[in-house]
């Protein structure tokens, strides 16, 4: 059934995704390792060009992974029953996972492993601090893996509603983390507060977390925000 508008397909589109999330470990460690490399890449202070075709690898797996999911729901569909031609299929669909895995092992090869990113490895202190939006990033992918990863092991809930952890509490604690290491402005630091402790109660008073979910998400959102600004010495002189 097509979608009638932008908004239906983009709220399919995510549910597609929740859809492999949940059937998928595959895409579960996909997502866990690309907040650890994005992570990484801040640390060693990579160019803005390596990061670039670092995000292009992480999304190349991730797509192809996505359309080998595609694949297996429309054979398993269409063929329930065991049949050499579905297991073709299937077995493409792996190849083209796998040409994906390879192609950005080379790209995570440039990045990493050649000489420069050596000497970087060696020399990351000297070096200039990440761009802010670098950091932003990382701690924003690292906060959506681990609320992902922990309404998955908390066994209730869904991706998009309810679960262990508060999304909407990660997400708002975590830009008020980055609003104070970016301004350390008192003033605005309270009003991203509020903001922040505004989007809290609407999660407890509309009835999709608890109080104690609600913390869980503030927790994680402190703990990675402050640990990555910290870490990646964001504050002036770092």
């Amino acid at each position: 059934m097509r979608s009638r508008n932008l908004l239906e397909s983009t709220r399919n589109a995510v549910e597609g995704l929740v859809y492999v999330l949940h059937r998928d470990w595959h895409m579960r460690f996909l997502f866990l390792l690309a907040a650890v490399l994005i992570l990484v890449s801040a640390i060693l202070r990579v160019t803005k060009l390596e990061l670039l075709l670092l995000c292009v690898a992480i999304c190349l797996v991730v797509l192809a992974e996505l359309f080998n999911s595609a694949i297996e729901t429309v054979v398993d569909l269409v063929s329930p029953q065991l049949h050499p031609l579905a297991k073709r299929a299937k077995d493409v669909g792996g190849a083209a996972v796998l040409v994906a895995i390879v192609t950005g092992l080379l790209i995570l090869a440039g990045v990493f492993a050649s000489a420069g990113g050596l000497e970087r490895l060696q020399g990351a202190g000297t070096r200039p601090a990440p761009h802010f939006l670098h950091v932003a990033l990382a701690g924003v992918v690292t906060v959506v893996v681990a609320v992902i990863l922990g309404k998955l092991w908390g066994g209730h809930g869904t991706l998009t509603k309810g679960g262990i952890v508060s999304a909407h509490s990660a997400l708002g604690f975590f830009c008020l983390v980055s609003v104070w290491f970016l301004t350390q402005d008192i003033l605005v630091t309270g009003l991203a507060l509020v903001l922040a402790m505004l989007v809290a109660q609407s999660r407890i008073q509309a009835g999709i977390h608890t109080v104690r979910e609600v913390l869980i998400g503030m927790a994680v959102a402190l703990v990675v925000g402050v640990g990555i600004y910290s870490v990646l010495a964001m504050r002036a002189g770092g």
